[in-house]
């Protein structure tokens, strides 16, 4: 999932506080019904509107957590660009995305090592409202001569 103007940092935009250009992703009901088959995740609040309606009582069709997560990672190799290796990602899902619903995501470098890793927290918030719906951090090496 490539950032809407494909910005990519330069070894100088690599350091502690800097901030990450943002993008968007708006999720559709196929998204959330493959999502769930590849991944085994059976809820039916991911694929059945009715269900998710009627029962559960939420206004549409709920975007996993852990889609978020990945497009919050895909997004970031994108922007770190050719060369970087996610080391490490943990996340937590916050709140609720509706099908139809964009995210925005952005991020922050927090930490740059003399090893050539880089320390990013993520976010996904929805468009809407600003409401963070996931968090995230991910260690990342970084290519040689970025640092």
């Amino acid at each position: 999932m490539p950032p809407n103007d494909k910005v990519t940092l330069n070894a100088t935009d690599i350091a502690p506080g800097t901030e990450l250009p943002t993008t968007t992703h708006t999720y559709s009901n196929v998204e959330l019904f493959q999502f769930s088959a590849v991944g085994w995740h059976a809820h039916r609040v991911h694929f059945d509107q009715a269900y998710t309606r009627e029962v559960e009582g939420h206004a549409d069709l709920l975007v996993h957590g852990p889609l978020q997560a990945v497009h919050m990672v895909q997004w970031l190799l994108e922007v770190l660009g050719d060369g970087a290796v996610v080391r490490s990602v943990s996340y937590r899902h916050l709140g609720v995305l509706h099908v139809g619903g964009t995210g925005v995501i952005g991020g922050q470098i927090v930490d740059v090592d003399p090893d050539g890793t880089a320390t990013v927290e993520l976010w996904m918030h929805r468009h809407d409202d600003g409401t963070r719906t996931t968090t995230a951090s991910a260690v990342v090496a970084l290519p040689a001569g970025r640092t």
